[in-house]
């Protein structure tokens, strides 16, 4: 945030003449953060919230950037919305409900649909989700669960990771008891570090993990010592900006002045663990800076018009309309106040005890909806409740799950129709009487022969 602001205030094109000020809080807790939530709402110059008397007053900011998550943000979101004051960066969905939030990180339903896209290109149907205790999870959850019924993907088993963490055993019982091989995590860093780390402990091993965006390019847990024994480790992320322009040395200036020793190249790459939300933070500054530089009704040269105060529903309507380009990525906003989506696939390739992020895939909805991933040899593996229906027989469903069967050997006289999915494995009555062939308009099959119980048909 502060470099991206330093750049605006350091730019002659960008709100020329016109210099960003902001304040920095920790988001300590839910009931701690509302201190610096109503400071947020003081008067400008003045101090304290004044009572609404229908006009317009200039609270202390023109916009708040975050807090990071979905818990977070609803509990301090309403204070804002009540004077249309923008919230951008954080992870929030309903626009009715809250009309002057925008964001740089795609809906997490995009997110949903790239993981289930993965399932499906490997052909996995028999999952478990595990996720943390807010509302980013739980939110998840229930998208997951619409997404995967058409695709014909079973829920085998979803829990939420306990705060206790010597309950955490409790899940790794459950997987084991339900057979399950792919488990997709969706859930915060801070929920899913002990979780990784039991898994390691218990040595779970040859499992598939799908991981979320909040942990997939996490590198402290991709440097824990025996990670890569626990399987194979595939995620989703919002596109990176590898090199983001003079950051890395923005960073080791701010370490430099606040430490007498100089920190090593290694040192801060330590202290920028997670490259995923960097982007997302730096566009949610500059969105806001361009829709202030219209509301100001900023030329190229200067911002000279000190007739026009601006106030903070001007700045809302003007980031519905904005919309720019950095490091040739374009950043605007849909009705809903979401950006386009576009997710990396990475997978953890590891080698000699050492992993690390490689891209295999990605998926993008703008203009339309697209998935690419390198097929790798984890296709192969067979991750299913139940094998594919063999030849001559049918499924036979067992307990609450589709996707769970037994095989039927089919009797004489009828025959596999295997003209549609796999799901449309069945055994149809045969005809013999022609007539009846011909009254009901039925394929004209000529001969049928029953051999070891299983079916045969033989056409013109």
């Amino acid at each position: 945030m502060r470099f991206a602001i330093e750049e605006i205030n350091n730019s002659t094109l960008l709100l020329p003449g016109v210099s960003l000020g902001y304040e920095i809080f920790d988001y300590c807790s839910d009931l701690l953060s509302y201190g610096a939530a109503l400071d947020f709402l003081t008067q400008k110059g003045r101090g304290g919230i004044p009572v609404w008397n229908g006009t317009n007053y200039r609270p202390k900011v023109i916009s708040v950037t975050g807090p990071f998550g979905s818990s977070q943000t609803i509990s301090v979101a309403p204070l804002y919305m009540s004077e249309m004051i923008p919230m951008v960066r954080s992870i929030l969905c309903s626009k009715n409900r809250f009309p002057s939030f925008f964001r740089t990180i795609p809906s997490d339903k995009y997110q949903m649909e790239s993981i289930v896209r993965i399932l499906r290109q490997f052909n996995w149907n028999w999952v478990a989700f595990i996720g943390g205790d807010n509302d980013y999870s739980r939110d998840a959850l229930t998208v997951f669960q619409d997404k995967i019924r058409p695709a014909n993907i079973c829920l085998a088993y979803q829990d939420t990771i306990p705060q206790n963490q010597s309950l955490i055993g409790r899940l790794f019982n459950n997987i084991a008891m339900f057979n399950v091989q792919v488990i997709v995590v969706f859930a915060n860093v801070e929920f899913v570090i002990p979780f990784i780390q039991k898994a390691i402990d218990l040595r779970v091993k040859e499992k598939i993990w799908i991981a979320s965006e909040t942990w997939s390019m996490n590198q402290e847990l991709i440097k824990k010592s025996q990670i890569e024994r626990i399987g194979t480790v595939l995620g989703v992320t919002v596109q990176r900006h590898k090199d983001l322009r003079g950051f890395d040395e923005f960073i080791n200036n701010t370490v430099k002045s606040r430490h007498e020793n100089a920190c090593t190249d290694m040192d801060l790459k330590e202290r920028c663990e997670d490259p995923t939300y960097i982007f997302v933070i730096y566009s949610a500054v500059y969105a806001v800076a361009h829709a202030l530089h219209s509301a100001l009704r900023c030329g190229t040269g200067n911002c000279a018009n000190s007739e026009i105060i601006a106030y903070p529903y001007m700045v809302t309507e003007a980031l519905k309309q904005v919309k720019f380009k950095l490091d040739n990525q374009s950043t605007e906003f849909d009705e809903n106040g979401d950006p386009p989506a576009h997710y990396d696939i990475v997978h953890w390739n590891c080698k000699n005890k050492t992993c690390s992020n490689v891209d295999i895939g990605s998926y993008l909805t703008n203009p339309t909806p697209s998935f690419h991933s390198i097929l790798m040899k984890l296709s192969y593996i067979v991750l299913q409740c139940s094998s594919e229906c063999k030849s001559g027989s049918r499924r036979v469903q067992t307990g609450f799950h589709t996707c769970c069967f037994e095989f039927e050997i089919c009797s004489d006289g009828k025959y596999i129709n295997h003209t549609g999915t796999e799901q449309h494995c069945f055994c149809l009555e045969f005809f013999l009487d022609r007539s009846i062939r011909q009254k009901e308009h039925l394929a004209p099959f000529i001969t049928y022969e029953s051999h070891d119980k299983n079916c045969y048909l033989y056409t013109y």
